[in-house]
Protein backbone atom coordinates (compact mmCIF):
# COMPACT_ATOMS: atom_id res chain seq x y z
CA UNK A 1 0.00 0.00 0.00
CA UNK A 2 3.00 2.22 0.70
CA UNK A 3 4.41 1.97 -2.76
CA UNK A 4 0.95 3.52 -4.13
CA UNK A 5 1.12 5.94 -2.08
CA UNK A 6 4.58 7.07 -3.31
CA UNK A 7 3.18 6.66 -6.97
CA UNK A 8 0.64 9.22 -5.90
CA UNK A 9 2.42 11.85 -4.02
CA UNK A 10 4.54 12.03 -7.14
CA UNK A 11 1.37 12.96 -9.68
CA UNK A 12 1.01 16.13 -8.60
CA UNK A 13 -2.43 16.74 -10.62
CA UNK A 14 -3.82 13.11 -9.44
CA UNK A 15 -2.66 13.98 -5.76
CA UNK A 16 -4.35 17.79 -6.45
CA UNK A 17 -7.92 16.02 -8.07
CA UNK A 18 -7.76 14.00 -4.99
CA UNK A 19 -7.39 16.98 -2.47
CA UNK A 20 -10.54 18.55 -4.32
CA UNK A 21 -12.63 15.56 -4.20
CA UNK A 22 -11.57 15.47 -0.28
CA UNK A 23 -12.97 18.73 0.38
CA UNK A 24 -15.67 18.67 -1.48
CA UNK A 25 -16.65 15.45 0.03
CA UNK A 26 -16.03 17.11 3.51
CA UNK A 27 -18.19 20.22 2.87
CA UNK A 28 -21.34 17.36 1.72
CA UNK A 29 -20.59 15.72 4.73
CA UNK A 30 -20.81 18.93 6.63
CA UNK A 31 -17.59 18.81 8.15
CA UNK A 32 -16.83 22.41 8.56
CA UNK A 33 -16.27 25.32 10.65
CA UNK A 34 -17.34 29.02 10.95
CA UNK A 35 -14.64 31.71 9.31
CA UNK A 36 -13.06 34.12 11.05
CA UNK A 37 -14.00 36.12 9.31
CA UNK A 38 -18.03 35.49 9.93
CA UNK A 39 -17.24 33.67 13.61
CA UNK A 40 -21.19 34.27 14.58
CA UNK A 41 -22.88 33.18 10.66
CA UNK A 42 -23.46 29.86 9.77
CA UNK A 43 -23.90 31.17 6.41
CA UNK A 44 -19.99 31.51 5.92
CA UNK A 45 -18.35 28.32 6.74
CA UNK A 46 -15.33 26.21 5.86
CA UNK A 47 -14.08 22.92 5.55
CA UNK A 48 -12.55 21.63 9.11
CA UNK A 49 -8.48 20.74 8.58
CA UNK A 50 -7.91 17.07 7.82
CA UNK A 51 -4.96 15.53 6.15
CA UNK A 52 -5.35 12.89 3.60
CA UNK A 53 -3.24 10.79 4.46
CA UNK A 54 -2.75 8.46 7.78
CA UNK A 55 0.04 10.23 10.00
CA UNK A 56 2.41 8.33 12.18
CA UNK A 57 1.66 8.05 15.68
CA UNK A 58 4.31 6.94 18.23
CA UNK A 59 2.82 3.67 20.06
CA UNK A 60 3.91 4.99 23.60
CA UNK A 61 1.73 8.11 22.85
CA UNK A 62 -1.64 5.99 20.84
CA UNK A 63 -1.38 3.75 24.39
CA UNK A 64 -1.60 6.61 26.72
CA UNK A 65 -4.49 7.60 24.62
CA UNK A 66 -6.41 4.48 24.67
CA UNK A 67 -5.72 4.30 28.55
CA UNK A 68 -7.44 7.57 28.79
CA UNK A 69 -10.50 7.38 26.35
CA UNK A 70 -12.96 5.88 28.68
CA UNK A 71 -12.77 8.40 31.47
CA UNK A 72 -12.30 11.50 29.04
CA UNK A 73 -15.54 9.94 27.55
CA UNK A 74 -17.00 9.95 30.94
CA UNK A 75 -16.31 13.11 31.46
CA UNK A 76 -17.39 14.93 28.30
CA UNK A 77 -20.83 12.82 28.77
CA UNK A 78 -21.38 14.73 31.86
CA UNK A 79 -20.32 18.33 31.36
CA UNK A 80 -22.79 17.67 28.22
CA UNK A 81 -25.67 17.30 30.52
CA UNK A 82 -24.48 20.14 32.99
CA UNK A 83 -26.50 22.77 31.54
CA UNK A 84 -25.36 25.37 34.16
CA UNK A 85 -21.60 24.90 33.72
CA UNK A 86 -22.36 24.80 30.09
CA UNK A 87 -24.17 28.25 30.51
CA UNK A 88 -21.50 29.72 32.61
CA UNK A 89 -18.91 28.35 29.93
CA UNK A 90 -20.20 29.87 27.06
CA UNK A 91 -21.34 33.30 28.59
CA UNK A 92 -17.44 33.44 29.20
CA UNK A 93 -16.40 32.46 26.34
CA UNK A 94 -18.30 35.35 24.79
CA UNK A 95 -17.32 38.30 26.95
CA UNK A 96 -13.51 36.85 26.38
CA UNK A 97 -13.58 37.53 22.57
CA UNK A 98 -14.81 40.92 23.04
CA UNK A 99 -12.30 41.87 25.71
CA UNK A 100 -9.36 40.29 23.37
CA UNK A 101 -10.72 43.01 20.67
CA UNK A 102 -10.35 46.24 22.58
Amino acid sequence: MATGWGSLLQDEQQLEELARQAVDRALAEGVLLRTSQEPSSSEVVSYAPFTLFPSLVPSALLEQAYAVQMDFNLLVDAVSQNASFLEQTLSRGQVLPRRNKN
